[in-house]
């Protein structure tokens, strides 16, 4: 079974600025809970939050992180204002399950086992849950070939410790291009990332 995490980082809105979907994938999802739980622990919080961490504490996190290669880390940033179809700004749902679509299709195209999904569950609606899952569940049925077990579930991150971790990597990865600082990012074992949309993507807003 293939366990992945997934956190975003920026907003929908049809405004200025970049938006992150990351995704961790986790060979060993228990280290990765274990290293949230014990921070947490020791610094008295339910959950951590990326925008409120200060640097050093950043820093020890992914550092923690990438001290073993049980993990990789997929990405996508889109260029808000740089999309040309509109329509996909008429609900949040929409264009974060197009973004995500892209983000997930070569995982699961490639993968042989049962995957499960986690995702943060914070600003979702019912609504919104039922239609990722019934889109990316249709997609792997019919154009990726994919005949495994695929879950795709919203969980409350100050349960769900791994998908904090992929707030903090959604967070390091938005921070690289939108302050202009990679050194958390160069860390990351990133296997691929997606710049969207890809011929008008601008490096610098």
């Amino acid at each position: 079974m293939l366990q992945i995490f997934v956190d975003e980082s920026g907003d929908l809105g049809l405004n200025e600025g970049y938006f992150v979907i990351a995704m961790l994938v986790a060979h060993d999802p228990k280290r990765l809970k274990n290293l949230v739980k014990n921070y947490c622990a020791k610094n008295k919080l339910d959950e951590i939050h990326a925008f409120k961490l200060p640097f050093v504490e950043k820093q020890d996190l992914i550092n923690t992180l990438t001290k073993q290669a049980d993990y990789n880390v997929s990405y996508i940033i889109a260029d808000k204002m740089m999309i040309t179809n509109k329509e996909l700004f008429k609900s949040n749902n929409l264009l974060f399950n197009y973004l995500f679509s892209f983000l997930v299709k070569d995982v699961i195209k490639a993968n042989t086992d049962d995957i499960f999904i986690y995702l943060d569950n914070r600003t979702q609606k019912v609504s919104s849950i039922n239609s990722l899952r019934d889109y990316i569940k249709l997609k792997a049925l019919t154009d990726w070939g994919f005949t495994k077990e695929l879950r795709i579930e919203y969980h409350d991150s100050k349960v769900c410790k791994t998908v904090q971790m992929a707030d903090l990597v959604a967070s390091c990865i938005r921070r690289k291009y939108f302050h202009k600082k990679s050194d958390f990012y160069d860390k990351l074992h990133i296997v691929k990332s997606i710049k969207f949309p890809k011929t008008t993507f601008r490096a610098s807003i």
